[in-house]
């Protein structure tokens, strides 16, 4: 019985660590390549045809759960790093209201110029003023403040 228990302390540990790693393996690959939602799912759909047809060939238990861990962390990492909710995924986010900014990206379509400035490291618009006479303003009454 304690040999049971050892290889499913080990399986359990292997497996987490291959989500760790998957994890990784997806938001590198998604901010390199899945720039639009049809990259993003032509990346899933290839992921899991890879590790089906690996499971399938490889009899060996402990290979078959590194490969599903893979799988579920290069889900979430491709997930994660896409940045808007796309497919199922906005019933999920919806259903179980989280990833409330990867929803709005949805909803603005903003999503895939943001992909493409990251990916050629252009800088994103600018959100605040930085007017020049904003800043002279500025420091004259906080100057007169200090007068008093």
């Amino acid at each position: 019985m304690p040999a049971n228990w050892a290889f499913i302390i080990t399986y359990a540990l292997v497996f987490c660590f291959a989500i760790y790693i998957g994890f990784f393996i997806g938001q590198e690959l998604c901010k390199r390549w899945a720039i639009t939602a049809k990259a993003y799912w032509a990346a899933n759909i290839g992921g899991i045809v890879m590790v089906v047809l690996a499971t399938a060939l490889i009899p060996a238990l402990m290979v078959q759960v590194t490969l599903i861990g893979l799988l579920a962390g290069y889900i979430t990492g491709l997930k994660m790093t896409f940045g808007e909710s796309s497919g199922p995924w906005k019933w999920v986010d919806n259903f179980m209201n989280i990833n409330r900014r990867h929803r709005q990206t949805a909803e603005k379509g903003s999503g895939e110029a943001a992909r493409r400035r990251r990916k050629t490291g252009e800088s994103g618009p600018d959100l605040i003023s930085v007017d020049e006479q904003g800043s002279a303003t500025n420091t004259a009454s906080t100057s007169e403040k200090g007068n008093r």
